[in-house]
């Protein structure tokens, strides 16, 4: 198994936090200091001076500078500056728009109440903890009562964050919009752990195939489709369908040499797709 805090992680914080983590040393800024003032002046829109004539209407988060002012400014040199905003860029941090002298920045900022999360994140971020309960009963460290009991735990949690975000959102709608976006997060909530639990059961019931004999399919990817990609891509779809459907999708119930061949490969299929699984 892979480990499931490899993933990239977003840390959510308005300007003020950067504000306050800069630290003044000399003349020349730091890098905070210098994304700090870039965020400052896409905020505010700034554009230069030497620029103010020029016709360019600025979108949200943009700034019109020239690496020039910004050396000036941060008392770096010009190559500094290219390389701090080729690396932020990189990043996705901020996006360039190169004119003849100078340089039109866009950062990457969510404008709004830090209170109201993106809610396909938030979701993910909930859905993540759930199958990370789920998956101590799936390798059998955990019981069916231990784990519904934190999953209920999670969903009651999460429900109560959504309704303290709602009230802070809408501070003078006590039972309008508030009620009907928990009622509706509420079943979203519930459809998420349901849809992770008929995942977790299946991954629970396959694991038990990991240890058979994988090789037979193997054999008939290389003898009998003569290890064309294609042929083995369609049998296995005939194979996912006799694991789950009972028979191919097509066919009559009566056994036929190719049913009677598939079927010989459903323990291998369900071999590999339980190795697949542990590795995903």
């Amino acid at each position: 198994m892979r480990n499931r805090n490899e993933a990239p992680a977003t840390i959510l914080a308005n300007t003020e936090v950067f504000d306050y983590l800069k630290e003044k040393v000399g003349e020349r800024q730091t890098r905070t200091e210098a994304y700090c003032d870039l965020l400052a002046k896409s905020l505010a829109g700034f554009v230069s001076p030497f620029l103010r004539k020029q016709d360019y209407d600025l979108g949200p988060c943009q700034c019109h500078v020239t690496v020039s002012d910004l050396a000036s400014e941060w008392h770096w040199h010009r190559a500094t500056v290219r390389s701090f905003l080729d690396t932020l860029e990189a990043f996705g941090q901020l996006e360039r728009i190169r004119l003849a002298k100078s340089v039109i920045i866009t950062m990457h900022l969510r404008i709004g109440t830090p209170d109201m999360p993106d809610s396909g994140q938030k979701e993910t971020d909930f859905a993540t903890r759930i199958q990370g309960i789920l998956y101590d009963w799936v390798i059998g460290k955990a019981t069916s009562f231990d784990v519904g009991k934190s999953c209920g735990q999670i969903m009651r949690q999460t429900l109560a964050e959504i309704t303290g975000q709602d009230s802070r959102a809408y501070p003078d709608n006590h039972s309008g919009t508030t009620s009907v976006h928990t009622l509706r997060s509420e079943e979203q909530l519930r459809e998420t752990v349901l849809e992770c639990i008929a995942h977790a059961a299946l991954w629970r019931v396959l694991r038990k195939s990991r240890f058979d004999d994988g090789s037979p399919l193997v054999q008939f990817f290389r003898s009998d489709l003569g290890g064309e990609w294609a042929a083995f891509i369609e049998a296995s779809k005939e194979l996912a369908e006799l694991v789950i459907d009972g028979k191919p999708d097509g066919t009559d119930f009566g056994m036929d040499e190719e049913t009677e061949r598939l079927e010989s490969l459903r323990k291998p299929f369900l071999s590999l797709l339980a190795k697949a699984q542990e590795e995903s």
